[in-house]
C-alpha cells in the first residue's frame, strides 16, 4: 500500500511539474509573439511620425506601456527602417538603444554626416560607441570606413555590427586616438559603453567604475602605418577631442578632411580652435551655425571645413 500512494504521489508530482513547465513555456511563447508584434508595428510607424509620436495624446504613453511590458531589458537585431541609418542591420539592447532602432538618433546631426560623407570616400569614426555613425558612413557608400573603439563594451557591440553587415565597408580599430603612442590609462564610467582618457578635462571629479590600459595611437602614425588619409572624420571621444587634433598636425598639414566634432566644454572648443584655425578657414558650431564663441552651449559640435 505503501508503494502505492508514493507511486501516486510521484505521478502526481511529474503532472505537475509538466503542466507548470507547459504552462510556462505557453507564456513565454505567448510574450515573444506580443514582443515581436510591439516590434513590427514600431518599424511599420511612419518615419515623419516617429520624432513626433509624443505629441499624440495617449500614443506616447501606450507606446511606451507596451515597449516597457514586451521589450525592455530585451535584446533582439533590427533592421532600421528609416532615417540616414535605414537599412543598418543592428544588434538592439532596449531601452538604451530605442532611438537608433528607429533611425532618429541624434537626427538633425546624422543627417548633416550623411550629407557631407561622400560616396568612395576614407572615413574615419574616431569613439565609434556602436558602430551606428559608421553604419551611416558605410550606407553613403564610403570606400572604407575606420572605426576608433578601445572600450570593451563598445567594441563588442561594433564587431557584431560589422557581422551582421558583412557587405559594409567597416573595419573596427580598437585604439584610442590621441596625441601619443603606446599605453594610456583609460576610465571606464558606471555606464559600461562610456568613458574617456584619464588625460581628458571632462568633468574630472566623476568617479569611474573602473581603470583599464589602452593602446594609444596618433593620427599621423595610423597614416604612417599606410591607413589610407580619411576625407571625413567623426570626433567624439568624451573631452579627449584637443588631443586627437594635436596627433593630426601632418595630415592637416597635407590634406584638411571635414570633420565633425562633439566638443565636450568650451575651454577645450577654444584649444580645438586654437589648432585648427590655420588649416581651415570655416569653423561653425552645428547648434546654432555661428562661429565659436557666439552663446552656443557648452557642450556642442563643430563642423570644421573649407568652404
Amino acid at each position: 500500500m505503501v508503494m502505492v500512494r508514493q507511486a501516486h504521489h510521484d505521478n502526481k508530482a511529474h503532472h505537475d511539474n509538466k503542466a507548470h513547465h507547459d504552462g510556462k513555456a505557453h507564456h513565454d511563447s505567448k510574450n515573444m509573439s506580443i514582443k515581436n508584434i510591439v516590434i513590427k508595428s514600431v518599424d511599420a510607424l511612419p518615419f515623419a511620425l516617429r520624432s513626433r509620436i509624443k505629441n499624440i495624446p495617449g500614443a506616447k504613453q501606450l507606446q511606451s506601456y507596451l515597449l516597457k511590458k514586451y521589450v525592455s531589458k530585451k535584446d533582439f537585431i533590427a533592421t532600421i527602417s528609416g532615417g540616414p541609418a535605414k537599412g543598418l542591420v543592428f544588434p538592439v539592447q532596449m531601452p538604451q538603444d530605442k532611438l537608433m532602432w528607429i533611425g532618429t538618433w541624434e537626427l538633425e546631426f546624422a543627417c548633416t554626416l550623411h550629407r557631407y560623407v561622400q560616396p568612395g570616400w576614407v572615413c574615419y569614426d574616431i569613439g565609434g560607441y556602436k558602430g551606428y555613425y559608421a553604419g551611416i558612413m558605410a550606407l553613403k557608400g564610403a570606400q572604407k570606413v575606420y572605426v576608433f573603439e578601445p572600450m570593451p563594451a563598445n567594441a563588442e557591440k561594433i564587431q557584431q555590427l560589422i557581422s551582421l553587415n558583412p557587405i559594409l565597408p567597416i573595419s573596427l580599430e580598437k585604439y584610442a586616438v590621441s596625441d601619443t603612442n603606446g599605453n594610456a590609462t583609460f576610465k571606464v564610467m558606471p555606464e559600461e559603453t562610456m568613458g574617456k582618457l584619464h588625460a581628458s578635462s571632462f568633468q574630472p571629479n566623476q568617479q569611474e567604475s573602473t581603470i583599464i590600459e589602452v593602446d594609444c595611437i596618433t593620427i599621423d602614425r595610423l597614416i604612417e602605418k599606410n591607413f589610407p588619409a580619411p576625407d571625413f572624420i567623426k570626433i567624439d571621444v568624451e573631452g579627449a577631442e584637443e588631443f586627437v587634433l594635436r596627433g593630426a598636425s601632418k595630415l592637416f598639414a597635407a590634406k584638411k578632411p571635414i570633420l565633425m566634432i562633439e566638443v565636450h566644454s568650451l575651454e577645450i572648443g577654444a584649444r580645438c580652435v586654437a589648432l585648427l584655425k590655420d588649416h581651415y578657414n570655416s569653423i561653425r558650431v552645428f547648434e546654432t551655425g555661428l562661429p565659436p564663441g557666439n552663446g552656443e552651449a557648452a557642450i556642442c559640435h563643430y563642423i570644421i571645413n573649407n568652404v
